[in-house]
């Protein structure tokens, strides 16, 4: 459920690779800084932790969801 709402939240930015649990944000997906501002947002209101858009930068979608996990 998070790997989807992660992945939906990546599809509406409008990504056209494919996303797996490896996938890294910038080095797989391309995402640019702002592209990363956004899901920093996106991932903020649906799951209440911040995560700042450089640190995204790094990570996998793993990563994001590891986060998350700790989160809750």
């Amino acid at each position: 459920m998070v790997f989807e709402k992660i992945k939906d939240i990546i599809d509406d930015i409008g990504i056209e690779e494919e996303i797996t649990e490896a996938s890294h944000l910038y080095e797989d997906l391309a995402l640019d800084s702002t592209e990363l501002a956004l899901v920093s947002t996106a991932i903020a209101k649906a799951f209440g932790i911040f995560i700042e858009s450089k640190m995204l930068k790094t990570y996998t979608v793993a990563q994001v969801m590891e986060a998350v996990a700790l989160k809750a």
